[in-house]
């Protein structure tokens, strides 16, 4: 069978397509050393990537680490706490103290190496957090409260962002500032999210305006709680509430 002749136009392209490959491995050859540099470095990019992608795997493993080394010596017992536990019962956690405020101070300590070496993750931010639990439980309030704000303004995560609002309304509630935890309820409850229990807000607001001597408001947030939420468990703790209220109206 005779082979196929090319056509003119056929000749033309494969002399062009030849030429072009011929000129590419004359330039390789002559520029062998800039290949070879480029070479290694796609290679060092790729296995750059490949390490860093690793290094920020081990090092949010090692976070979580801390983390919960921290959360072991926050939740840790005391021998306060222990006193009368017989000699064969284990106490569950590789750290006891002898008093709170040394259990304290300790995990505040790794706390706050967390919050500050990782200031922007989600585990650094809930590491601030529990500095500010701390912190109250000290009564060193202010400070508290500045840590909170912090975590506030920083967080985009809305359940993190809720559990710094809500100890800065138990915050206020201790200094018997029922305005502002006032103010900080209405706006957990303003907020689209469905990570908190919208019926503990309505109880907690109830609550602050009756302390506060505003019957007429804490009337409100009670009977929305038994309307809106019929099967909570504080229905019948907001019943009663309403019944005192209505008792003293009269």
């Amino acid at each position: 069978m005779a082979a196929k002749r090319l056509t003119r136009k056929e000749i033309v392209q494969e002399d062009i397509i030849q030429a072009f490959l011929t000129g590419m491995l004359r330039w390789a050859a002559a520029n062998s050393s800039v290949l070879a540099t480029f070479f290694g470095i796609f290679l060092l990019s790729i296995g750059g990537a490949y390490v860093w992608q690793n290094y920020q795997g081990s090092r949010s493993e090692e976070l979580q680490v801390q983390f919960a080394e921290a959360l072991e010596i926050y939740h840790a017992p005391v021998s306060e706490e222990t006193t009368g536990v017989s000699e064969d019962q284990t106490v569950p956690s590789a750290y006891q103290f002898q008093f709170d405020q040394e259990r304290r101070v300790e995990a505040l300590g790794h706390f706050r190496t967390i919050a500050e070496d990782h200031p922007n993750t989600d585990l650094g931010l809930l590491a601030r957090y529990y500095m500010a639990l701390i912190k109250q439980e000290m009564g060193q309030t202010e400070q508290a409260e500045g840590d909170l704000t912090f975590v506030m303004e920083n967080s985009s995560q809305p359940h993190i962002k809720y559990m710094a609002r809500h100890l800065l309304v138990r915050l206020a509630e201790s200094n018997d500032d029922r305005q502002r935890a006032t103010a900080l309820l209405e706006e957990i409850l303003l907020e689209a999210s469905g990570f908190f229990p919208k019926d503990t807000i309505l109880l907690q607001l109830g609550q602050n305006h009756e302390a506060a001597g505003n019957a007429q408001e804490a009337v409100v947030f009670y009977q929305r709680l038994t309307t809106e939420y019929p099967t909570s468990v504080y229905f019948q703790e907001a019943q009663i509430h309403l019944q005192q209220l209505a008792a003293e109206n009269n």
